[in-house]
Protein backbone atom coordinates (compact mmCIF):
# COMPACT_ATOMS: atom_id res chain seq x y z
CA UNK A 1 0.00 0.00 0.00
CA UNK A 2 1.11 3.37 -0.98
CA UNK A 3 2.58 6.22 1.60
CA UNK A 4 -0.24 9.10 1.17
CA UNK A 5 1.17 12.83 1.59
CA UNK A 6 -0.61 16.13 1.91
CA UNK A 7 0.92 18.93 -0.18
CA UNK A 8 -0.18 22.07 1.73
CA UNK A 9 0.24 25.24 -0.26
CA UNK A 10 -2.66 27.18 0.68
CA UNK A 11 -2.67 30.35 -1.51
CA UNK A 12 0.44 29.71 -3.15
CA UNK A 13 0.07 26.05 -4.87
CA UNK A 14 1.14 26.22 -8.39
CA UNK A 15 2.62 23.71 -11.11
CA UNK A 16 6.11 25.10 -11.06
CA UNK A 17 6.78 23.54 -7.76
CA UNK A 18 4.55 20.57 -8.51
CA UNK A 19 6.30 19.47 -11.32
CA UNK A 20 9.01 18.06 -9.16
CA UNK A 21 6.22 15.71 -6.91
CA UNK A 22 4.75 14.55 -10.20
CA UNK A 23 7.05 11.43 -10.46
CA UNK A 24 6.56 10.49 -7.57
CA UNK A 25 2.55 9.35 -7.79
CA UNK A 26 3.95 5.84 -8.74
CA UNK A 27 5.23 5.51 -5.44
CA UNK A 28 3.04 8.06 -3.45
CA UNK A 29 -0.32 8.83 -3.28
CA UNK A 30 -0.28 12.37 -3.41
CA UNK A 31 -3.17 15.21 -3.04
CA UNK A 32 -2.48 18.95 -3.09
CA UNK A 33 -3.93 21.59 -0.86
CA UNK A 34 -5.00 24.58 -1.78
CA UNK A 35 -6.94 27.59 -1.32
CA UNK A 36 -10.17 29.02 -3.29
CA UNK A 37 -8.01 32.29 -3.85
CA UNK A 38 -5.23 30.99 -4.98
CA UNK A 39 -2.34 33.20 -6.47
CA UNK A 40 -1.24 30.60 -9.08
CA UNK A 41 -3.34 28.38 -11.99
CA UNK A 42 -3.32 24.61 -10.40
CA UNK A 43 -4.27 23.25 -14.32
CA UNK A 44 -0.96 21.46 -14.92
CA UNK A 45 -0.30 19.51 -11.93
CA UNK A 46 -0.56 16.32 -12.16
CA UNK A 47 -1.79 15.01 -8.93
CA UNK A 48 -5.11 16.15 -7.49
CA UNK A 49 -5.50 19.57 -6.12
CA UNK A 50 -7.99 19.89 -3.45
CA UNK A 51 -9.46 23.54 -2.80
CA UNK A 52 -10.55 24.62 0.68
CA UNK A 53 -11.57 28.01 2.29
CA UNK A 54 -9.27 29.94 3.91
CA UNK A 55 -9.47 33.67 6.26
CA UNK A 56 -8.16 35.75 3.76
CA UNK A 57 -10.84 34.82 1.38
CA UNK A 58 -13.21 36.99 4.06
CA UNK A 59 -10.86 40.14 4.06
CA UNK A 60 -8.93 39.99 0.70
CA UNK A 61 -11.65 43.16 -0.89
CA UNK A 62 -11.25 44.99 2.25
CA UNK A 63 -9.43 48.34 1.76
CA UNK A 64 -5.75 47.94 1.97
CA UNK A 65 -5.33 49.88 5.56
CA UNK A 66 -8.62 47.53 6.64
CA UNK A 67 -6.95 44.54 5.10
CA UNK A 68 -3.73 45.28 6.54
CA UNK A 69 -5.21 45.29 10.28
CA UNK A 70 -6.87 42.05 9.42
CA UNK A 71 -3.62 40.20 8.35
CA UNK A 72 -1.38 41.61 10.87
CA UNK A 73 -4.38 40.55 14.09
CA UNK A 74 -4.24 37.09 12.18
CA UNK A 75 -0.95 36.19 12.39
CA UNK A 76 -0.36 35.43 16.27
CA UNK A 77 -3.59 33.58 16.08
CA UNK A 78 -2.30 31.27 13.24
CA UNK A 79 -5.09 32.69 10.92
CA UNK A 80 -2.88 33.95 7.57
CA UNK A 81 -3.10 30.99 5.88
CA UNK A 82 -5.81 28.83 7.83
CA UNK A 83 -7.30 26.58 5.60
CA UNK A 84 -10.93 25.80 6.82
CA UNK A 85 -11.43 21.75 7.28
CA UNK A 86 -7.65 20.65 6.58
CA UNK A 87 -7.58 18.90 9.48
CA UNK A 88 -9.89 16.66 8.62
CA UNK A 89 -8.43 16.04 5.38
CA UNK A 90 -4.91 15.48 7.14
CA UNK A 91 -6.45 12.38 9.12
CA UNK A 92 -5.71 9.54 6.30
CA UNK A 93 -2.55 10.83 5.20
CA UNK A 94 1.20 9.39 6.18
CA UNK A 95 3.02 12.46 5.38
CA UNK A 96 2.00 16.12 5.87
CA UNK A 97 3.97 18.75 3.91
CA UNK A 98 3.55 22.33 4.18
CA UNK A 99 5.45 25.78 3.69
CA UNK A 100 7.20 28.22 5.75
CA UNK A 101 7.19 28.25 9.17
CA UNK A 102 4.59 31.44 9.53
CA UNK A 103 1.87 30.15 7.72
CA UNK A 104 -1.49 29.01 9.53
CA UNK A 105 -1.55 25.94 6.97
CA UNK A 106 1.88 24.78 8.47
CA UNK A 107 0.38 25.50 12.14
CA UNK A 108 -2.31 23.53 10.93
CA UNK A 109 -0.26 20.58 9.82
CA UNK A 110 2.04 20.68 13.08
CA UNK A 111 -0.76 20.31 15.50
CA UNK A 112 -1.90 17.62 13.55
CA UNK A 113 1.27 16.14 13.48
CA UNK A 114 1.58 16.05 17.37
CA UNK A 115 -2.04 14.86 17.92
CA UNK A 116 -1.86 11.81 15.33
CA UNK A 117 1.47 11.20 15.04
CA UNK A 118 1.94 11.98 11.45
CA UNK A 119 5.64 13.37 9.66
CA UNK A 120 5.46 16.91 8.68
CA UNK A 121 7.97 18.02 5.92
CA UNK A 122 8.62 22.04 5.81
CA UNK A 123 9.89 23.37 2.65
CA UNK A 124 11.03 27.29 3.44
CA UNK A 125 12.08 29.26 0.73
CA UNK A 126 12.82 32.73 3.30
CA UNK A 127 16.42 33.33 3.21
CA UNK A 128 16.33 36.14 5.39
CA UNK A 129 16.61 35.20 8.79
CA UNK A 130 13.81 36.02 11.72
CA UNK A 131 11.53 37.78 8.71
CA UNK A 132 9.06 35.23 10.17
CA UNK A 133 8.26 36.77 12.92
CA UNK A 134 8.70 39.93 11.70
CA UNK A 135 5.63 39.79 9.12
CA UNK A 136 3.76 42.73 9.70
CA UNK A 137 5.58 45.61 8.70
CA UNK A 138 2.79 47.92 8.96
CA UNK A 139 4.07 48.38 12.71
CA UNK A 140 7.09 50.48 11.86
CA UNK A 141 4.73 53.19 9.95
CA UNK A 142 2.53 53.76 13.03
CA UNK A 143 2.50 56.62 15.21
CA UNK A 144 5.28 56.39 18.45
CA UNK A 145 2.83 55.34 21.35
CA UNK A 146 0.83 52.75 19.22
CA UNK A 147 3.90 51.22 17.59
CA UNK A 148 4.91 48.94 20.91
CA UNK A 149 0.95 48.12 20.67
CA UNK A 150 1.10 46.83 17.31
CA UNK A 151 4.17 44.71 17.60
CA UNK A 152 2.48 43.34 20.95
CA UNK A 153 -0.81 42.47 18.59
CA UNK A 154 0.64 40.69 15.59
CA UNK A 155 3.61 38.99 17.61
CA UNK A 156 3.49 35.33 16.14
CA UNK A 157 7.14 33.41 17.91
CA UNK A 158 4.76 31.40 19.38
CA UNK A 159 3.06 30.21 16.15
CA UNK A 160 6.72 29.69 14.07
CA UNK A 161 8.35 28.06 17.16
CA UNK A 162 5.36 25.43 17.57
CA UNK A 163 6.24 24.86 13.75
CA UNK A 164 9.51 24.61 14.01
CA UNK A 165 9.32 22.46 17.34
CA UNK A 166 7.41 19.49 15.45
CA UNK A 167 8.75 19.74 12.12
CA UNK A 168 10.12 16.21 11.38
CA UNK A 169 12.79 17.65 8.43
CA UNK A 170 13.12 20.82 6.70
CA UNK A 171 13.97 21.33 2.92
CA UNK A 172 15.51 24.22 2.49
CA UNK A 173 15.38 25.25 -1.39
CA UNK A 174 18.55 26.89 -1.37
CA UNK A 175 21.92 26.95 1.09
CA UNK A 176 21.00 30.30 2.00
CA UNK A 177 17.45 29.27 3.27
CA UNK A 178 19.42 26.44 5.33
CA UNK A 179 21.24 29.10 6.76
CA UNK A 180 18.83 31.21 7.65
CA UNK A 181 16.69 28.47 9.39
CA UNK A 182 20.35 27.43 11.35
CA UNK A 183 20.67 31.00 12.97
CA UNK A 184 16.52 30.81 13.70
CA UNK A 185 18.17 27.36 16.07
CA UNK A 186 17.22 24.78 13.96
CA UNK A 187 19.43 21.71 13.86
CA UNK A 188 21.38 21.23 10.87
CA UNK A 189 21.06 17.68 10.53
CA UNK A 190 16.65 18.28 10.25
CA UNK A 191 17.59 20.15 7.05
CA UNK A 192 18.10 18.98 3.38
CA UNK A 193 18.92 21.48 0.94
CA UNK A 194 16.75 20.13 -2.33
CA UNK A 195 16.12 23.26 -5.19
CA UNK A 196 12.81 23.52 -7.11
CA UNK A 197 13.14 21.25 -10.39
CA UNK A 198 12.18 21.90 -13.57
CA UNK A 199 10.81 19.70 -16.25
CA UNK A 200 13.68 20.11 -19.20
CA UNK A 201 11.96 17.92 -21.65
CA UNK A 202 9.07 21.17 -21.42
CA UNK A 203 11.80 23.63 -21.19
CA UNK A 204 14.12 23.46 -23.81
CA UNK A 205 15.34 24.74 -27.17
CA UNK A 206 12.89 24.49 -30.11
CA UNK A 207 11.81 26.55 -32.63
CA UNK A 208 9.75 30.00 -32.11
CA UNK A 209 6.17 29.63 -32.61
CA UNK A 210 5.28 31.86 -35.24
CA UNK A 211 2.19 32.93 -33.99
CA UNK A 212 4.03 34.61 -30.93
CA UNK A 213 6.45 36.16 -33.16
CA UNK A 214 3.62 37.96 -35.09
CA UNK A 215 1.86 38.71 -32.21
CA UNK A 216 4.63 40.36 -30.85
CA UNK A 217 5.75 41.82 -33.44
CA UNK A 218 9.22 40.68 -34.01
CA UNK A 219 11.37 41.14 -36.60
CA UNK A 220 14.15 38.28 -38.41
CA UNK A 221 16.83 40.77 -37.70
CA UNK A 222 15.94 41.51 -34.29
CA UNK A 223 17.13 40.21 -30.90
CA UNK A 224 14.58 39.48 -28.27
CA UNK A 225 15.20 39.26 -24.33
CA UNK A 226 12.84 38.48 -22.08
CA UNK A 227 11.98 39.30 -18.64
CA UNK A 228 9.48 37.47 -16.88
CA UNK A 229 8.22 37.98 -13.24
CA UNK A 230 6.26 39.82 -11.05
CA UNK A 231 5.83 43.33 -12.44
CA UNK A 232 7.01 44.93 -8.32
CA UNK A 233 9.92 47.32 -7.95
CA UNK A 234 12.22 44.51 -6.17
CA UNK A 235 12.16 42.49 -9.61
CA UNK A 236 14.66 46.14 -10.92
CA UNK A 237 12.15 46.63 -13.71
CA UNK A 238 12.92 50.15 -13.82
CA UNK A 239 16.65 49.52 -14.23
CA UNK A 240 15.82 47.36 -16.92
CA UNK A 241 13.73 49.94 -18.83
CA UNK A 242 16.65 52.75 -17.97
CA UNK A 243 19.00 50.07 -19.94
CA UNK A 244 16.80 50.03 -22.31
CA UNK A 245 16.92 53.52 -22.88
CA UNK A 246 20.83 53.46 -23.19
CA UNK A 247 20.22 50.31 -25.75
CA UNK A 248 17.88 52.65 -28.22
CA UNK A 249 20.73 54.81 -28.61
CA UNK A 250 23.06 52.96 -29.28
CA UNK A 251 23.49 52.24 -33.07
CA UNK A 252 24.55 48.64 -32.38
CA UNK A 253 21.80 47.38 -29.86
CA UNK A 254 18.62 49.80 -30.95
CA UNK A 255 17.27 46.82 -33.07
CA UNK A 256 16.55 45.60 -29.79
CA UNK A 257 13.22 43.75 -28.98
CA UNK A 258 12.58 43.25 -24.93
CA UNK A 259 9.59 41.39 -23.70
CA UNK A 260 8.19 42.14 -20.41
CA UNK A 261 5.86 38.96 -19.13
CA UNK A 262 3.69 39.57 -16.06
CA UNK A 263 1.31 41.50 -13.88
CA UNK A 264 1.60 43.64 -10.90
CA UNK A 265 0.83 46.85 -9.07
CA UNK A 266 3.84 48.97 -11.41
CA UNK A 267 2.37 47.96 -14.64
CA UNK A 268 0.36 51.48 -15.25
CA UNK A 269 3.49 53.05 -13.91
CA UNK A 270 6.48 51.15 -16.54
CA UNK A 271 3.53 52.18 -19.60
CA UNK A 272 4.10 55.75 -18.51
CA UNK A 273 7.73 55.58 -18.19
CA UNK A 274 8.13 53.73 -21.36
CA UNK A 275 6.14 56.45 -23.34
CA UNK A 276 8.44 59.22 -20.90
CA UNK A 277 11.41 57.59 -22.03
CA UNK A 278 10.23 56.76 -26.07
CA UNK A 279 11.31 53.04 -25.59
CA UNK A 280 7.78 51.96 -26.74
CA UNK A 281 9.66 50.44 -30.17
CA UNK A 282 12.12 48.43 -27.88
CA UNK A 283 9.86 47.87 -24.94
CA UNK A 284 6.49 45.74 -25.01
CA UNK A 285 4.69 44.98 -22.20
CA UNK A 286 3.08 41.82 -23.13
CA UNK A 287 0.90 40.57 -19.83
CA UNK A 288 0.42 37.12 -18.25
CA UNK A 289 0.73 33.46 -19.56
CA UNK A 290 -0.49 29.94 -18.68
CA UNK A 291 2.41 28.18 -17.26
CA UNK A 292 1.70 25.35 -20.31
CA UNK A 293 2.34 28.57 -22.57
CA UNK A 294 5.38 29.81 -21.30
CA UNK A 295 8.16 27.43 -22.95
CA UNK A 296 6.96 29.14 -25.98
CA UNK A 297 7.82 32.79 -24.32
CA UNK A 298 12.04 31.49 -23.81
CA UNK A 299 11.86 29.89 -27.60
CA UNK A 300 11.12 33.21 -28.99
CA UNK A 301 13.49 34.99 -26.84
CA UNK A 302 17.58 35.26 -27.58
CA UNK A 303 18.09 36.26 -23.53
CA UNK A 304 16.57 36.23 -20.54
CA UNK A 305 16.95 38.93 -17.86
CA UNK A 306 15.80 38.93 -13.97
CA UNK A 307 17.43 42.16 -12.36
CA UNK A 308 16.31 41.64 -8.95
CA UNK A 309 17.09 44.05 -5.99
CA UNK A 310 17.71 43.72 -2.52
CA UNK A 311 14.83 45.07 0.35
CA UNK A 312 15.07 45.03 3.76
CA UNK A 313 11.95 42.72 4.02
CA UNK A 314 12.86 40.70 0.57
CA UNK A 315 15.52 39.38 -1.47
CA UNK A 316 14.89 36.54 -4.48
CA UNK A 317 14.77 33.48 -2.48
CA UNK A 318 15.14 31.32 -5.59
CA UNK A 319 14.16 32.72 -9.12
CA UNK A 320 12.13 29.64 -11.08
CA UNK A 321 12.34 31.63 -13.92
CA UNK A 322 16.44 31.46 -14.28
CA UNK A 323 15.98 27.74 -13.91
CA UNK A 324 13.66 27.75 -16.69
CA UNK A 325 15.58 29.76 -18.64
CA UNK A 326 18.58 28.09 -18.69
CA UNK A 327 16.69 24.64 -19.82
CA UNK A 328 15.52 26.57 -22.47
CA UNK A 329 19.43 27.32 -23.54
CA UNK A 330 19.27 31.00 -23.39
CA UNK A 331 22.23 33.34 -21.84
CA UNK A 332 20.90 34.66 -18.76
CA UNK A 333 21.63 37.90 -17.24
CA UNK A 334 21.02 38.27 -13.67
CA UNK A 335 21.98 40.15 -9.72
CA UNK A 336 23.50 39.50 -6.84
CA UNK A 337 20.52 39.81 -4.83
CA UNK A 338 19.89 36.85 -2.60
CA UNK A 339 19.87 33.15 -3.79
CA UNK A 340 20.51 34.28 -6.91
CA UNK A 341 24.28 33.73 -7.26
CA UNK A 342 23.97 29.54 -6.11
CA UNK A 343 20.94 28.90 -8.71
CA UNK A 344 22.55 30.55 -11.80
CA UNK A 345 26.15 29.37 -10.63
CA UNK A 346 28.37 28.71 -13.66
CA UNK A 347 24.85 29.46 -15.97
CA UNK A 348 24.82 32.66 -16.96
CA UNK A 349 26.25 36.36 -16.22
CA UNK A 350 25.66 38.05 -12.69
CA UNK A 351 25.86 41.83 -12.09
CA UNK A 352 25.40 44.48 -9.22
CA UNK A 353 21.94 45.21 -8.45
CA UNK A 354 20.11 49.12 -8.75
CA UNK A 355 22.84 49.20 -11.90
CA UNK A 356 21.31 49.87 -15.42
CA UNK A 357 24.44 50.45 -16.88
CA UNK A 358 25.85 47.08 -16.04
CA UNK A 359 22.26 45.31 -17.90
CA UNK A 360 23.09 47.49 -21.18
CA UNK A 361 26.88 46.56 -21.45
CA UNK A 362 26.20 42.89 -20.43
CA UNK A 363 23.09 42.80 -23.22
CA UNK A 364 25.05 44.52 -25.56
CA UNK A 365 27.99 41.79 -25.10
CA UNK A 366 25.64 39.06 -25.96
CA UNK A 367 24.20 41.07 -28.68
CA UNK A 368 27.25 41.49 -30.82
CA UNK A 369 30.09 39.04 -29.71
CA UNK A 370 27.95 35.28 -31.77
CA UNK A 371 30.48 33.14 -30.32
CA UNK A 372 29.88 34.34 -26.27
CA UNK A 373 26.79 33.98 -26.72
CA UNK A 374 26.86 30.19 -27.53
CA UNK A 375 29.42 29.26 -24.46
CA UNK A 376 26.43 31.48 -22.53
CA UNK A 377 23.78 29.12 -24.04
CA UNK A 378 25.86 26.04 -23.79
CA UNK A 379 26.72 26.32 -20.15
CA UNK A 380 23.20 27.21 -19.05
CA UNK A 381 21.42 24.48 -20.54
CA UNK A 382 24.34 21.81 -19.00
CA UNK A 383 23.46 23.29 -15.88
CA UNK A 384 19.58 22.91 -15.78
CA UNK A 385 19.88 19.39 -16.81
CA UNK A 386 22.66 18.43 -14.50
CA UNK A 387 21.55 20.15 -11.46
CA UNK A 388 17.55 20.91 -11.38
CA UNK A 389 16.18 17.95 -13.58
CA UNK A 390 12.87 16.60 -12.33
CA UNK A 391 13.65 13.49 -12.09
CA UNK A 392 17.02 14.65 -9.92
CA UNK A 393 14.94 16.79 -7.67
CA UNK A 394 11.84 14.12 -7.26
CA UNK A 395 14.31 11.48 -6.18
CA UNK A 396 15.99 13.80 -3.53
CA UNK A 397 12.85 14.61 -2.01
CA UNK A 398 11.34 10.85 -2.46
CA UNK A 399 14.29 10.19 0.08
CA UNK A 400 13.22 12.55 2.48
CA UNK A 401 9.94 10.63 2.48
CA UNK A 402 11.77 7.34 3.11
CA UNK A 403 13.73 8.94 5.51
CA UNK A 404 10.36 9.42 7.45
CA UNK A 405 9.14 6.46 7.25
Amino acid sequence: MNLKAAIIRGSNMNPFEMQSYAPLRSQIDITGYASYANNFETEGIRFPVKRLHTFEEYYRFLPSVAKGVAYGLSLPRGMNGKMFGLEKELEDKDILHAAETSNGYSYQAARVKKEKNKKLVLTVWENIPFLSTKLFMGCESMPGPLKPFCKKMTKNGHIVKYVKDNTDIFIAVTERAKQALIIEGVPEDKIRTIPVGVDTERFKPADADPALIERFGLSDNGFNVLFMGRLVKEKGIYDLLYAAKLLSLDVETRNIKILIAGSGPEKDNMAKIIKDLAIDRQVSLIGSFSYEQVPKLYNVSDAFILPSITAPWWQEQFGMVLVEAMASRLPVISTLSGSIPEVLGDGGILIQPDDPFSIYREIKNIMTDKAYRERLKFSARERAVEEFSINKISKMIGSVYSELM
